[in-house]
């Protein structure tokens, strides 16, 4: 007779213990699946429909702030996730070099992400000021080539971040709603 009988029960090689393993995994892949839909959505509206609207002054980047949102829902490594998903697909649609925005947004989402678990509340206020925080320095990094290289004139350069700034920020909220509506509709399944 095995000597652990004797102090513990044996341990469960099958069972609720794996399954209840197994539940958990789907419930993250189906999450992610969710996330990952809104930001396709998020992604075509980015890059087909905003740039052909010829009544605003400049296009709102948007895909950032659905990062965000997720990141601040679904806390440090899985916003993480969706922030480098989301990275690849605004650089896609901004046309700018694959790594941009992809280190970029993983970075903030795995820091706002980290902050909302610990420091913040999981509201519309929060979210409203991390965005603008973002926007700011995702101006400043669509900047810093065509200051740096390119030899663009940094008064245009302010000024165009200013109108790509009060461009976005209206869409702060469809898509903090949007956004919440997703990690509930995770969270059911």
């Amino acid at each position: 007779m095995a000597n652990w009988t004797k102090h513990a029960p044996p341990p469960r090689l099958g069972g609720t213990s794996v399954n209840r393993t197994r539940q958990i995994r789907m419930r993250r892949v189906l999450a992610f699946a969710y996330h990952a839909m809104f930001l396709l959505v998020v992604f075509v509206v980015q890059a087909l429909v905003l740039p052909y609207i010829k009544s605003l002054p400049s296009i709102p980047l948007i895909l950032p702030l659905a990062a965000v949102g997720a990141a601040m829902f679904e806390g440090g490594a899985r916003g993480a996730a969706v922030g480098l998903f989301a990275g690849v697909l605004c650089d896609i649609a901004m046309m700018r070099p694959i790594a941009q925005f992809t280190v970029l947004l993983t970075i903030i989402c795995l820091v706002v992400g980290v902050l909302a678990e610990t420091v913040f509340a999981r509201g519309f206020a929060p979210y409203f000021v991390i965005c603008i925080a973002v926007l700011v320095v995702c101006a400043i990094a669509q900047m810093f080539t065509l200051l740096f290289f390119d030899g663009a004139e940094a008064q245009w350069l302010f000024v165009e971040a200013i109108r790509q700034l009060v461009v976005s920020l209206p869409f702060t909220i469809p898509l903090y709603f949007g956004m919440r509506v997703v990690v509930r509709r995770s969270a059911e399944e």
